[in-house]
């Protein structure tokens, strides 16, 4: 086991430090794409605002949310009065009401036209799923797609538009992308899970290694040996390491995976004399920061040197 250690140590490539803290330049841009993102949402709150065509993005986002967040079914439709042209109607002024938003089955159940959005701000109805899908403003001539107000002409207006090929198409297209999105959303859920189970697990193996670095450092012992390479000895970090292992599971298991890899796929083991010396050095810093922190609170402050002599009885501070 110690050899694999070594090996695995010697092989272990050196980790890219981390990005530096954001600049008030940066902040500063996340903020406006923030207040970008709120003002995009308020527009797509109104059908009347979905360019045609609708771009795959906003069309997305659109979808998650569902038509019933645009419906507006309850109104009110007080101000979607419109009224009748001729004198031959019995009453000049009509109005939409929450009944046209639900379809009587055969059977006496009623359900939702979800389908069916209404614009307060040009008091008309629209197609959620023909609006959605819409390719081309100047073809699309259907009144459900630029607005229809003639409410008058609701029955049969609405039951032809309904049985209509284009709106099936299109009725179509929309519960396919929902599916296609559900499932995305159930993969990126897992695919995320997946991520915090591994970070989670590198954040507990990184702990214990730091806690052996600590230890060897406050007892002043050396890591490595003096010969490693030659010696069945692998060193105090090493040997440490493979005796806690012993003892602790997330330990055990990460030199288990290290000893045994499945496959081709390369094992980072966070082992190496790279990686010591990087947390040496990161330790080294904060102790460096508290120590200059402690001088510049400080009133007065004393330095002590120490020396020792070496071969040549010279001395070393």
């Amino acid at each position: 086991r110690s050899s694999d250690l070594r090996k695995a140590g010697a092989n272990e490539e050196k980790q890219p430090e981390g990005d530096e803290d954001r600049s008030g330049k940066e902040m500063e841009e996340d903020k406006e794409f923030d207040n970008w993102k709120t003002d995009k949402y308020l527009s797509i709150c109104d059908i009347v605002n979905w360019p045609i065509p609708v771009p795959e993005d906003m069309r997305e986002e659109i979808v998650k949310k569902g038509s019933e967040h645009f419906q507006n079914k309850d109104g009110p439709f007080s101000a979607s009065a419109v009224q009748r042209p001729g004198d031959k109607t019995r009453g000049t002024n009509r109005n939409l009401t929450t009944s046209w938003f639900y379809k009587a089955l055969p059977n006496g159940e009623r359900v939702l036209r979800k389908w069916m959005v209404y614009s307060h701000s040009k008091k008309s109805l629209f197609c959620f799923c023909c609006r959605l899908f819409a390719q081309d403003e100047k073809v699309e001539i259907q009144k459900f797609v630029t607005g229809f107000n003639a409410w008058w002409k609701l029955n049969p207006k609405v039951y032809e538009h309904e049985a209509s090929g284009h709106h099936l198409s299109c009725f179509e297209k929309w519960k396919i992308l929902r599916v296609g999105l559900n499932l995305r959303n159930a993969i990126e859920r897992n695919l995320q899970a997946a991520i915090n189970v591994e970070r989670m697990k590198w954040s507990e193996i990184l702990k214990r290694l730091l806690d052996v670095i600590l230890f060897l450092a406050h007892q002043n012992l050396p890591f490595q040996c003096h010969r490693e390479d030659l010696s069945e000895n692998s060193g105090n970090f090493l040997e440490l390491v493979t005796l806690l292992s012993k003892y602790d599971t997330v330990l055990k298991e990460h030199l288990l995976r290290i000893e045994h890899p499945v496959g081709s796929r390369r094992i980072h083991s966070y082992l190496s004399k790279g990686i010591q010396n990087e947390f040496i050095r990161l330790l080294g810093n904060e102790v460096k920061k508290k120590i200059v922190n402690n001088i510049q609170k400080a009133k007065y402050f004393g330095i002590i040197f120490d020396s020792t002599l070496d071969l040549s009885q010279i001395g070393r501070a």
